[in-house]
């Protein structure tokens, strides 16, 4: 008894051995930044009180909140991140739903579209924001082939759109890998049961297929919420330090922009605690919401299991 235990504890001291690395690395560089950002701001920490900083409470999430003449674009930016979130995350989704779903209906050069949607997965950041950069200048390539003299990343109304589109592009293939191996997942039962009930394709797509991939669905719902949430950036590549147009201010600049060019560390970090409540809260209501299948997918479902039990029968 004493042999085996002793054999275990060994086991296991070398599985925390590997790991212990990556446990370092978390504490370290992820959880200590985390608690020291959450303690400074409570406090009036920045450039002018680098060494004689004091503890100030919750005056600068309510500076944050009420001061709309020193951070006049504390709300403005939430608006436009909630704004550009809409943008993307249902087209990510629907998008990725309806390309899967015709790569899953066996057509000719399967694994050419895959590759041809992934390169952008791939390719770095900064090179796909350069390269939409010279195609959207005015003289790049698409005002060329419209003929038009439109500057897309300094015009109010399209320069957050443009943005949406480039992480929509960037992002599809991504999306696509993943909801295909879901749709590959399903079980065939289920669309032959469809089918006895007279499912016609776009019914066995919609009760079938849509639900078949909803976990991944609410997986890209949180990650594309999150990654809005996020989002800054792809402005700071675009623009750098010159003057954006404020129809692209998200709260990710702001937050760069009091840190870096303020250098009013409290008050970033009380921002970016901000942005995590809202991004925890909005995750737990998703958890919330999605609660177990519809009884009509139990139903098909029973119904599939009574078709491969049949067929089962037959074969034997």
């Amino acid at each position: 008894m004493k042999a085996q235990t002793k054999q275990k504890l060994k086991r296991n001291a070398v599985g925390y051995a590997f790991i212990l690395p990556l446990i370092l690395y978390f504490i370290v560089f992820q959880l200590a930044p985390m608690l020291i950002a959450l303690f400074i701001s409570f406090t009036n920490y920045s450039l002018e009180h680098l060494n004689d900083y004091t503890f100030v409470g919750f005056d600068n999430y309510i500076e944050l909140f009420t001061n709309s003449v020193k951070y006049p674009m504390f709300w403005s930016s939430l608006k436009t991140t909630f704004f550009y979130i809409l943008l993307t995350v249902p087209a990510n989704i629907i998008l990725a739903l309806v390309i899967s779903a015709l790569l899953n209906s066996k057509i000719k050069g399967e694994k050419f579209f895959k590759t041809i949607f992934y390169i952008p997965s791939v390719t770095v950041g900064v090179a796909i924001m350069v390269m939409w950069q010279q195609m959207l200048a005015p003289d790049g390539l698409i005002n060329r082939l419209f003929s038009s003299n439109i500057d897309f990343l300094n015009n109010e109304s399209t320069a957050l759109s443009v943005f949406a589109l480039m992480s929509i592009w960037g992002g599809l293939g991504y999306n696509v890998l993943i909801m295909l191996s879901a749709m590959k997942n399903i079980d065939p039962s289920l669309y032959e049961a469809a089918e006895i009930d007279g499912a016609g394709p776009l019914q066995k797509f919609l009760y079938v297929t849509v639900p078949g991939v909803m976990p991944t669905v609410f997986f890209f719902l949180i990650t594309g919420l999150i990654g809005g949430f996020q989002v800054g950036e792809q402005m700071l590549i675009i623009y750098g330090d010159t003057t954006m147009v404020n129809s692209v201010y998200t709260y990710v600049y702001g937050l760069y922009y009091t840190m870096r060019r303020e250098c009013n560390y409290a008050m970033a970090s009380a921002m970016s605690y901000f942005l995590f409540v809202i991004i925890l809260i909005i995750t737990l209501i998703q958890f919330r919401v999605q609660n177990g299948r519809p009884k009509w997918m139990t139903k098909l479902i029973d119904k599939a299991k009574r078709v491969k039990g049949e067929e089962n029968v037959e074969t034997v």
